[in-house]
């Protein structure tokens, strides 16, 4: 039975990505801290199989457990569980920016050490990690920022250490997408309005957009594709490298967030 291990499973992009890899025929490990029964519930109403593990990414003795109980041989595995905090470099804490690469980098680390193994002695798969426009961009917040840079290094890292066992590994960097993370600056119309206007293709993204890139680089049409990343943003990173809009909705954020 072939697996998908997807963190962050409870909502948002981890979520979407959930129904599209069971709708893709994996049944799908659900991996959160928080509840997973919502996910669950779709991905069975649509004819797919799921099952629920309850786990901090950044525990590792959790994770191994976890690992060591999937319903099947890892083919997929999506990082996708993430955290933000919306300071700036001086305005943060040690404890806060610890937590923010605990869980954007650390977590990821731990997820990789555990399939990876699983992964190659099942005949290798596909990882896909979800990483940020900041990364690539700066824009975003300091601790943030720097987690996804380090998840689009790590990814070109692993792209030439997992070939050989037959494993592929990518990233994709969303741009604004409505999720739990941007659930309260955009529910602030002024920021929601300063955003969809710097979105060439007119509209802020939604969690099913990502998880269709998402499904496409774990599938065989990437088959030749690794240690790549692919934006997927509607635009918005032709917009923020010139200056102007993206300092001013960076402010919006920052501001009101």
């Amino acid at each position: 039975m072939d697996c998908a291990v997807i963190t962050g499973a409870g909502s948002g992009i981890g979520q979407a990505c959930a129904l599209r890899l069971a709708e893709n025929g994996f049944t799908v490990a659900l991996l959160d801290v928080r509840d997973t029964a919502d996910t669950r519930k779709l991905v069975e109403e649509r004819g797919g199989s799921a099952v629920e593990f309850a786990v901090d990414v950044t525990d590792d003795h959790a994770v191994a457990d976890v690992v060591g109980r999937l319903p099947g041989e890892p083919r997929v595995l999506v990082n996708a569980a993430g955290i933000i905090v919306r300071k700036k470099l001086l305005e943060s804490s040690v404890e806060e920016w610890r937590r923010v690469l605990d869980v954007n980098l650390t977590g990821y680390f731990i997820l990789l050490r555990h399939v990876i193994p699983a992964m190659a002695a099942a005949g290798g798969g596909s990882i896909v990690q979800i990483a940020s426009i900041a990364g690539h961009t700066g824009y975003g917040f300091s601790s943030y920022t720097a987690a996804k840079g380090g998840v689009l290094a790590l990814t070109r890292q692993l792209a030439a250490e997992l070939a050989e066992q037959g494993i592929r590994i990518n990233s994709v960097s969303p741009g604004v997408v409505h999720s739990g993370l941007n659930r309260d600056t955009l529910g602030n119309e002024v920021i929601r309005s300063a955003t969809e206007d710097n979105i060439p293709l007119g509209r802020i993204g939604e969690p099913d957009d990502i998880a269709r890139v998402v499904a496409f680089l774990a599938g065989p049409g990437a088959g030749f594709v690794t240690g790549t990343d692919l934006v997927a943003d509607g635009g918005m990173i032709s917009t923020i490298h010139w200056g102007k809009a993206g300092s001013e909705l960076h402010s919006f954020h920052t501001r009101e967030g």
